[in-house]
């Protein structure tokens, strides 16, 4: 092999393992969080990227535009946000305890 082609190989398995270091496993994630989006309900306890924990009230998806979720903070406080405010579904420990006994990741 010439150096040009070392060069190339090396280049090449650079940018393989930037892929598989940090974009793939970013691309799961961002995988995981629109799944869990998908499942939420009116009830569930969400935490927000803002640091709250509200509880969702209503969900509204417009023809046109963002979903809005209606977040109720406590009683009678109710703010709305889009669903990229949301930074988790927040899984109560007996749903959890259910979860990892029938083998189900929360």
């Amino acid at each position: 092999m010439n150096e040009a082609e070392i060069s190339f190989v090396i280049t090449v398995g650079v940018i393989v393992a930037f892929y598989v270091i940090f974009i793939r496993p970013a691309q799961k994630d961002q995988s995981v969080h629109r799944q869990q989006i998908r499942e939420l309900r009116p009830g569930d306890e969400v935490l927000t990227t803002s640091g709250f924990i509200a509880r969702v009230k209503d969900i509204q998806v417009p023809e046109k535009g963002p979903t809005r979720i209606l977040l109720e903070l406590t009683d009678g406080v109710v703010v709305t946000a889009l669903t990229s405010a949301i930074q988790q579904r927040i899984v109560p420990p007996v749903e959890e305890a259910k979860a990892k006994e029938s083998g189900v990741p929360s």
